[in-house]
């Protein structure tokens, strides 16, 4: 991706007011999830930046749930840190019920056929003290790159971007270029004056 665009990017939305700012943070973000290209998208919310987004979220997350046009789960608050899974509720459900997943799964104390806001409590649970490392599936990694990572983390990676690739490196790549794509298509969108509400709603389909 490119970091000029992003610079501008951040740059140009810093004028907005924090509803509008939050706001174009999740849907350029989570613009691959929102646009179906994966199941899920997991965003922390902190008030570390220019910008306290940690209070930016409790102020607006009643108003993003009205509007968004997918799901969110929070599933970690502390630290004024706040961790949210944004999620497409059929997509995830679909990865997590697939049988390679639950099988990985039970090891991890998931129940097969259990519910997708069960899967959801039991990850919660799980970060209570350190992201676990199963949300890759959550998150729509490929369960081979999952699982060498938990198996061997000193392994030195083929490549990354949006998780360590141990295999199947040509698609991955092809993954990460998509999701790319639809978040700089966000940010371009959002730099030429269009609302992010708008963007989301006519515009990722």
């Amino acid at each position: 991706m490119c970091k000029e665009l992003v610079k501008d990017f951040i740059s140009s939305i810093d004028k907005f007011d924090d509803k509008t700012y939050i706001l174009s943070i999740i849907i350029y973000n989570a613009a691959p999830a929102i646009a179906g290209y994966k199941p899920s998208y997991l965003i922390i919310f902190h008030d570390k930046g220019k910008r306290n987004l940690y209070q930016a979220w409790e102020d607006y997350k009643n108003f993003i749930k009205k509007e968004l046009r997918i799901e969110f789960y929070e599933l970690k608050k502390a630290n004024n840190s706040t961790a949210v899974l944004f999620y497409n509720k059929d997509q995830l459900s679909e990865v997590l019920n697939q049988d390679k997943h639950s099988e990985f799964l039970k090891a991890y104390g998931y129940i097969k056929g259990m519910s997708l806001q069960q899967s959801l409590r039991t990850l919660k649970d799980r970060y209570k003290k350190v992201c676990p490392h199963e949300i890759g599936i959550f998150l729509g990694y490929p369960i081979d790159d999952v699982i060498e990572f938990i198996e061997f983390p000193e392994k030195k990676a083929l490549t990354f971007g949006y998780w360590k690739v141990y295999h199947n490196v040509l698609d991955a790549v092809n993954t990460f270029k998509k999701y790319d794509e639809i978040k700089e298509k966000v940010m371009k969108l959002i730099m030429q004056g269009v609302e992010p509400l708008y963007i989301m709603n006519n515009m990722l389909n």
